[in-house]
């Protein structure tokens, strides 16, 4: 083991210092960014007309009820953006077609966002239901995909599946999950006096907010500033989903002059927003007699929603995890995204990680019983060791930290009593049931495009 040097005297190493927000979070005296709408005069809301269809083409929007109702100003449709209503190659500002149910098809201005909500409920739109895909399963057996493919092997599955004495085979499913961040989707757009648009947004891609507002406004991305003020929280959810919202102020503040607020109510945000994908993997594993895994082969498929988002590197990340800990000498994995009309699913804490991971781990936990054995005995004789690779190649750096942390945990938290008492109340408990897991985790910390793992640095030079 390589001794430690003491660090500087001067160091912050274990000394507690405070986060540089934390005296505005606790005192409550922190600015989110729909506090400052109140710096502003004349401010207009927005709020979306939605599709009550998972799928309907849009025949027609009729606005005159909505411009009726006391304090509407405008009804903001597919006629309005100067530049391109597409937001991305998939996606529309305002849909010529809605892709699930509740989905904004144009958006109300109003005095108020009472006023703006009366308005959306007034605005009469009409629409071609159309079929729609709204399972995993539905998808798979329709053939309903979208983006690429990706695959990643290493051995020969077939092989070393045909020689295991242990095949097991089945199914992995997991769930999606709402973000439920502090501060929902919010923006406040304005033009200032030289004509450059200012948009405060509560995103965490501020580059990508400004070009997307920029190509909805046909204008150069020099001429969109955009502040993030803070997040209240984003873990995923807004770094793809609230360009969308972004662009709706934007196009909202250029068109009548004054500023814009879009600040989604709760029950708004969870109806148009993504979420945690989805998954269904469908996998063989063979083990030899000793309970050592030999292969692996799995078919991973995510839910995408309507819309790619950024469901091709969750689904690269999900795929790179699937080892998670262990050393598999023999693996395919195969990767697919499903199209599917629900809100188009997106970055979330983890980043497909979490998917990949429980595949691996639920493999452990059902096998294991079968197998003769405790899922942490299961585990522990299948960690990686020194000169192993990861099935994308890479050489595992200090795996031998892996046993030693595992008995560590398992000293320290006693669990050998501790299972010993689990299984004694199950024995005596005919319906609540009580559990206990150790899992490791093996984690990625950086993008899989070499290109953003860069840091960056401004210049001036005088």
């Amino acid at each position: 083991m390589t001794a430690l040097t003491a660090p500087p005297p001067s160091s912050l190493i274990g000394r507690p210092v405070p986060h540089e927000s934390a005296v505005l979070h606790v005192t409550g005296t922190a600015l989110y960014t729909d506090d400052l709408v109140s710096r502003f005069a004349d401010v207009l809301h927005a709020w979306p007309v939605q599709s009550p269809h998972p799928h309907a083409r849009v025949l027609a929007i009729r606005a005159s009820r909505a411009l009726r109702i006391p304090g509407v100003v405008r009804v903001l449709t597919a006629a309005d953006p100067p530049g391109a209503n597409d937001l991305f190659d998939d996606e529309q500002l305002f849909p010529a077609e809605a892709m699930h149910h509740g989905q904004a098809v144009c958006w109300v201005l109003g005095e108020s966002l009472e006023a703006a909500r009366l308005g959306a409920a007034a605005v009469e739109a009409d629409y071609e239901p159309l079929a729609a895909v709204l399972t995993l399963d539905e998808a798979i057996d329709a053939g309903s995909f979208q983006g690429g493919r990706p695959t990643m092997s290493r051995g020969d599955v077939e092989a070393a599946l045909a020689a295991a004495p242990r095949v097991f085979r089945g199914r992995t499913e997991s769930g999606a999950q709402e973000h439920f961040y502090l501060e929902t989707q919010a923006t406040i757009a304005l033009v200032d006096e030289s004509g450059q648009v200012l948009v405060h947004s509560s995103t965490q891609d501020p580059s990508e907010t400004q070009r997307v507002v920029a190509r909805v406004l046909g204008r150069p991305r020099h001429a969109v500033t955009v502040q993030a003020l803070r997040l209240g929280g984003g873990f995923g959810g807004k770094e793809m989903q609230s360009h969308r919202f972004a662009a709706v102020a934007a196009l909202a503040a250029v068109v009548t002059g004054r500023p814009v607020r879009v600040r989604l109510p709760r029950h708004l945000d969870i109806t148009l927003t993504g979420k945690r994908h989805p998954y269904r993997t469908d996998w063989a594993a063979g083990f030899d007699d000793d309970g050592h895994l030999l292969a692996l082969d799995a078919t991973l498929t995510a839910d995408g929603g309507w819309s790619l988002d950024l469901s091709e590197p969750v689904l690269a990340r999900a795929m790179c995890h699937v080892d998670n800990a262990y050393w598999i000498p023999a693996i395919r994995l195969r990767g697919r995204i499903a199209k599917t009309h629900k809100t188009s699913q997106t970055a979330f804490r983890g980043f497909g990680g979490p998917q990949g991971m429980l595949v691996i781990e639920d493999i452990f936990g059902r096998c294991a019983p079968a197998l003769g054995l405790r899922p942490d005995e299961l585990r522990q004789r299948n960690f990686y060791r020194p000169g192993q690779t990861t099935p994308y190649g890479q050489t595992v750096r200090h795996p031998e930290r892996l046993p030693r942390l595992w008995h560590q945990v398992h000293h320290q938290a006693d669990l050998a009593r501790r299972h010993t008492q689990v299984a004694a109340f199950n024995a005596a408990h005919e319906y609540v049931k009580r559990g206990l897991a150790v899992t490791p985790v093996k984690f990625a910390i950086s993008f899989h495009a070499t290109a953003l793992n860069q840091a960056g640095a401004l210049v001036l030079v005088y």
